[in-house]
């Protein structure tokens, strides 16, 4: 628009500036945050809807914790007989956020469907390593072998399918077993022998280690051990949207890992009950969603869609704005501009939030809160934070741990905040691994959302290390956690 000025002299700009849609008080958070982009031709929004309800930003403690309260607070303004289920929506700038949300959703009982997506446990390469961790727990699953086996493709078309199935079919073996023997079979090419003998290794070497190792440490070893980074990267942008779904797939399994429940079966594996779980959330009749439920779906899709409430969660720097947009020529004045489409979606009510932890993988990042955050104007802002934010001053916690940041509160120099201290390693000779921090029975510990407690027992050692821990909050209680997941920080404060 901007060029075509230039291009036809005598061009006069009508501005279209009532808006039919959202309450002053939406507008003029949207005002606020898209003025800072310089490369516009510039309007100022305005309603007849004078007033409404105040912009709620939400800090949370990780993702989990920002879904949970997203489907609570939900959950509550229904049953106020504010809205209907249909009547929101949670908008997220990457496919891969909807994990958590669905997730969350389904364990809180909240029907919802995801737009312009299938749903996350449904989605390829979600379901090829999911294959491979069947097969992993359970080496006599053939269904399981003949979908991992074909990721990648190793050589292994129809006809050595074919052969390989005839195989085990006359022997009376499982398709794993039978690829151990390819040596012994009639019809193979030495490339194709070579890649079941190594595929059969993998399978049985993980199935040894998952019997000790958190369920996020065996898909790792999966991923490495068949390169499944670059098979998808191989495949252009499409392929690397696909490796967000990944590495979010990794990220759900080390927050299983997180929190340790005592008394479970101990015949049964960790990697057993994580597969139970994630057959539930991929259910068939789960999976194709509720058309009278809460909308999911990204920022790019909603562009000309509105809701009374509206939520946009993820609001980080790094996230939303997008990492690679600083990189980019105008990345950070398209991304403001896709914030301003989001929060014009909101009719009556907007909600942006935001954690101070996401795991990106499996490793647990701090967060700092998105600018765009703090462009809104503070007459139209209320401030909260989720109960399971435990930092009674979270607002002035260093913006490198996802504190106030940017004008929104005191700032800190260091990257933790005051009273913690990343946990560190104590030496030992007896002890070789540093793979995890290590304690020592009657220290004071933090969790992001937890909150302070004592260590009353240690069991196992490196990434197998739990700590038994004594909350202080008796909401919590007594709970068993795995050290390599669960992101404790040393509580220096309360020791």
């Amino acid at each position: 628009m901007r060029t075509f000025l230039t291009d036809f002299e005598g061009t006069r700009v009508v501005r279209l500036e009532e808006n039919y849609r959202s309450t002053q008080v939406v507008l003029d958070g949207a005002n606020a945050v898209i003025s800072e982009n310089k490369a516009r031709l510039g309007k100022t929004l305005r309603t007849v809807r004078t007033g409404g309800e105040p912009i709620t930003v939400v800090a949370a403690a990780d993702e989990r914790d920002e879904a949970e309260w997203i489907a609570r607070e939900i959950q509550t303004r229904i049953a106020k007989g504010d809205w209907t289920h249909r009547e929101a929506a949670v908008l997220y700038r990457t496919n891969a956020q909807s994990r958590a949300m669905e997730e969350a959703f389904r364990r809180a009982g909240v029907p919802y469907r995801v737009v312009g997506a299938i749903s996350f446990y449904e989605r390829r390469e979600v379901k090829d390593l999911l294959a491979y961790l069947r097969l992993i727990a359970n080496p006599a699953d053939d269904e399981a072998f003949l979908r991992a086996i074909g990721v990648p493709r190793r050589g292994l078309g129809e006809s050595s399918l074919a052969i390989l199935l005839e195989s085990a079919g006359q022997w009376g073996k499982t398709l794993l077993a039978t690829a151990g023997l390819a040596d012994g079979i009639q019809g193979f090419r030495p490339n194709v022998k070579e890649s079941l003998r190594r595929f059969h290794q993998l399978i049985l070497g993980l199935n040894q280690q998952s019997a000790s190792w958190p369920p996020a440490q065996v898909l790792e070893q999966v991923i490495q051990g068949i390169g499944y980074e670059q098979y998808l990267t191989d495949e252009g942008p499409e392929g690397v949207e696909r490796w967000e779904n990944v590495r979010e797939l990794v990220a759900s399994a080390a927050e299983w890992s997180e929190v340790v429940e005592s008394g479970e079966d101990e015949e049964v594996t960790p990697l057993e009950r994580f597969l139970a779980e994630a057959a539930l959330l991929s259910s068939a009749d789960e999976s194709q969603g509720s058309a009278d439920g809460v909308t999911l779906m990204t920022l790019h899709t909603a562009k000309g869609l509105e809701w009374p409430l509206v939520v946009i969660s993820g609001m980080e720097d790094g996230l939303f704005p997008l990492a690679r947009a600083e990189e980019q020529e105008n990345g950070i004045e398209e991304e403001r501009r896709l914030c301003y489409v989001g929060l014009t979606r909101a009719k009556d009510k907007l909600y942006l939030t935001w954690a101070r932890a996401r795991r990106r993988g499996g490793e647990l990042r701090p967060g700092r809160r998105s600018r765009f955050l703090d462009a809104l104007p503070p007459g139209v802002v209320e401030e909260r934070r989720t109960s399971s934010l435990w930092s009674p001053s979270w607002s002035g916690a260093s913006p490198a741990f996802g504190g106030a940041g940017r004008g929104g509160g005191s700032r800190t120099t260091g990257t933790w905040s005051a009273g913690t201290r990343p946990a560190q390693p104590r030496e030992s000779v007896e002890e070789a691994s540093q793979d995890a921090p290590r304690y020592v029975k009657g220290e004071r510990v933090r969790h992001r959302r937890f909150g302070s407690g004592t260590i009353r027992g240690l069991n196992g050692s490196g990434r197998d290390l739990k700590v038994t821990v004594q909350f202080d909050d008796d909401e919590h209680g007594l709970k068993q956690l795995l050290v390599a997941y669960a992101g404790l920080e040393r509580d220096w404060e309360s020791a």
